[in-house]
């Protein structure tokens, strides 16, 4: 059997660094900055499956007004198998209030990781410290297809951050599952933050056979990044999510973050 999670609403372990750069967050320095991040990230898995795992190396680099570059390799364990990626993306800055965000990654023979996909993003800063985004995203597995078309808004008032995604998926062989997903930010000191994260959708799968099963999630996270040096940060990350009568996982990340 090969499991895929179709449901966006599990999309809340993105984060939106992007649009803090069009709205009234904290602002970044005027030199290019890069940095990198290495992470490591562990869920325990209920009903007898093996517990994930997955291994990140991150890395940014870019400059206001200039387009920034990001990328990462990456390594997970999923029902005891291991799949291993890469991801790249750009943010391109269209004028004073756009931002297209091409983003593409694939995996190297994989068994539950995409072959590929390739998304693209656009965000606009609207009035009020209102963000408005859009996104279509084409993921490409061995035995399906899912294309997603992302609508988001957020709002940023002060050092607080507060966003809403709504995901609508189309799964090749399968349904529309539909995806929510809400963000709560507060900046503190000049670039850290602690958030919260909460994601309610559906989830379609196709098994070997053809049959398609289908299950609810909700997922709940506390999150943040912590600069306690110029240079250095820790990103941090707890919380869980049930997937139906499958299974449900609670999980931690931890990631050690460098710039320069």
């Amino acid at each position: 059997m090969r499991r895929r999670c179709f449901c966006q609403g599990c999309g809340w372990l993105v984060g939106s660094w992007l649009a803090a750069s069009l709205s009234a967050a904290p602002a970044f320095a005027e030199e290019r900055r890069t940095e990198v991040e290495i992470s490591q990230r562990y869920e325990w898995v209920d009903s007898g499956f093996a517990d994930w795992q997955a291994q990140r190396l991150d890395w940014q680099t870019g400059q206001p007004g200039a387009i920034t570059w990001y990328g990462a390799a990456l390594r997970e364990r999923r029902y005891a198998l291991w799949d291993q990626g890469v991801e790249l993306g750009a943010a391109v800055p269209l004028g004073d209030d756009w931002v297209l965000q091409p983003e593409v990654g694939s995996a190297f023979s994989p068994d539950f990781l995409p072959d590929w996909y390739a998304d693209l993003r656009l965000q606009r800063r609207l009035t009020a410290g209102f963000v408005g985004s859009t996104s279509l995203r084409h993921t490409e597995y061995v035995d399906s297809r899912v294309d997603r078309l992302a609508l988001g808004i957020e709002r940023y008032w002060g050092a607080w951050r507060m966003a809403y995604t709504l995901n609508v998926s189309d799964v090749q062989g399968a349904g529309t599952p539909v995806g929510h997903a809400v963000a709560l930010d507060h900046y503190y000191g000049e670039r850290s933050v602690v958030g919260l994260r909460a994601g309610l959708g559906r989830e379609e799968e196709v098994v070997r056979d053809g049959e398609v099963t289908v299950s609810s999630v909700a997922a709940f996270a506390v999150r943040g990044r912590h600069w306690f040096h110029p240079e250095w940060a820790i990103n941090w990350e707890l919380g869980a999510l049930s997937q139906g009568d499958i299974h449900d996982r609670y999980g931690m990340q931890l990631g050690l973050r460098h710039a320069f």
